[in-house]
């Protein structure tokens, strides 16, 4: 299989860029695989100050030129410990959520402004005991023009078609 960008990725780094340039006194910002939580803290180590971003969900909607637009649903998760670990998550998931303003595109095109941003902690007893606070910010954002289209710059449809790398002929 040929490697191809993924705009879906290329969005979920330029999120953590962004972040990581935002709040330098960061000592971790990296991505996650969906959402962080309990099991991921045991599994996973985590230099505090930190955050992780994650992608939850995606629902896409097909458009006539082959592409679709994507609805992303995406969490920054501010990771503290010590002493001050609430009041500092929260001013970490504060600056964040702060920065999801309606122009915030992170640097890219073809992209929709974030809404519904909510910030909420991530309580449980067992990440009580642990001497961890975690908030999560939590926002939806637009992907424009996901895949490939199927016309060309000329508006004509191609006339070859691959599929895993390989030739279909295609009849008119």
């Amino acid at each position: 299989m040929s490697k191809r960008q993924s705009r879906i990725n290329e969005f979920r780094a330029a999120v953590v860029d962004t972040i990581k340039k935002a709040l330098p006194e960061l000592r971790e910002c990296e991505s996650q695989f969906g959402r962080f939580n309990l099991d991921e803290l045991e599994t996973t180590s985590i230099r505090t100050p930190g955050v992780r971003v994650g992608l939850l969900h995606g629902k896409l909607k097909h458009t006539g030129s082959g592409q679709a637009e994507g609805t992303m649903s995406c969490a920054a998760f501010a990771v503290t410990e010590g002493k001050d670990r609430d009041e500092q998550a929260w001013a970490i998931a504060e600056a964040i959520a702060v920065s999801l303003h309606t122009s915030q595109m992170f640097g890219l095109l073809k992209l929709g402004t974030p809404q519904a941003v909510s910030i909420q902690p991530v309580i449980s007893a067992a990440i009580k005991s642990k001497g961890v606070s975690i908030i999560a910010v939590e926002w939806t954002q637009e992907l424009h023009q996901l895949g490939q289209n199927i016309f060309d710059q000329d508006g004509v449809v191609f006339s070859e078609l691959y599929i895993n790398d390989e030739l279909v002929e295609v009849r008119p």
